[in-house]
């Protein structure tokens, strides 16, 4: 556990949605498979959802380890 302690981890959950989109447009558009399409109008508040968790998870766990006594 000593080695995660320094993660940001909204950073990562956001490099993993952008990894995600790439990833979706690269296999659509370039490889040519046949996945569903998204409702981006549906999906996009996931995002926000999954940063928000990972933003205020990230923040407990420094607390709870004793990074700031308050």
């Amino acid at each position: 556990m000593e080695r995660l302690r320094g993660i940001d981890v909204g950073g990562v959950l956001i490099g993993l949605i952008i990894l995600g989109v790439g990833v979706y447009y690269l296999l659509t558009n370039t490889l040519g498979l046949a996945i569903p399409e998204l409702d981006w109008d549906r999906v996009w508040p996931l995002f926000i959802i999954a940063l928000g968790v990972g933003i205020v998870s990230s923040n407990w766990m420094r607390r709870k380890s004793g990074g700031s006594g308050s």
